[in-house]
């Protein structure tokens, strides 16, 4: 029987094929060292540790992270926004996000919207484009958090970051941008675009495994992050 060639086309949700660097280099692992880094002194755990610590490296030569130390690993993307959004924000204080987020952003400020946060949701234009100007006009004296997504995994679009960016600056808002979609497909300048927290996975355009992503802390970042 003839075989069906197979067009893939879902891979906003998870990219398929891997290349072959990334099975190989899981293969690797498994067989030559398997150790848990950071948790023993022996040979192996150390060249775990070692491993570990050449990923925070790459990943912060491809997002311009001057510490590759302020790089944190989580299971995926949704763990790290709900480090951000859980760790930062507290009653009373005011959030802003746009009309385009993941549930991983929504259903997190709808949870602490009822134990007391103020969400605003900012909405996009029928073109599903974001203006910096409707994210600035809602900034309120208790405005702690902006969270946006760089691009939205239903139609694409790509939002002004660096403008947000430059305006919660401006205003001593913290910036938390969701790069789920643009990690590794688009360029991603944390210190340009004025990123306090920049959360991604790597099971999309970075092409790992399943189970893995991160969250990019700013250098200066004095405050504790609530577990």
């Amino acid at each position: 029987m003839e075989k069906t060639a197979l067009s893939y086309l879902d891979n906003a949700a998870s990219s398929w094929p891997k290349p072959d660097a990334t099975w190989q280099a899981m293969e690797h692992f498994m067989r030559s060292v398997g150790a848990n880094p950071g948790r023993s002194g022996h040979r192996l755990s150390i060249k775990a540790g070692r491993i570990v610590m050449e990923a925070r490296d790459a990943l912060a030569d491809l997002f311009v992270v001057e510490d590759p130390l302020r790089i944190c690993f989580t299971k995926n993307a949704t763990e790290a926004l709900n480090l951000a959004i859980y760790g930062t924000l507290r009653p009373g204080d005011h959030c802003i996000t746009s009309s385009m987020e993941h549930n991983s952003v929504i259903r997190p400020l709808r949870d602490l919207e009822e134990k007391g946060l103020e969400v605003s949701v900012v909405t996009c234009s029928s073109q599903v484009e974001l203006d910096p100007l409707e994210i600035e006009k809602t900034i309120k004296p208790n405005t702690k958090l902006i969270v946006i997504t760089q691009a939205s995994n239903v139609v694409g679009t790509l939002m002004p970051i660096g403008e947000i960016g430059k305006i919660a600056r401006r205003r001593g808002v913290w910036f938390c941008v969701d790069a789920a979609q643009t990690a590794g497909a688009y360029p991603i300048d944390v210190k340009a675009t004025q990123i306090d927290f920049l959360a991604f996975t790597g099971h999309k355009s970075l092409c790992g495994p399943q189970g893995i992503g991160g969250l990019y802390i700013r250098e200066g970042w004095k405050q504790n992050l609530n577990p």
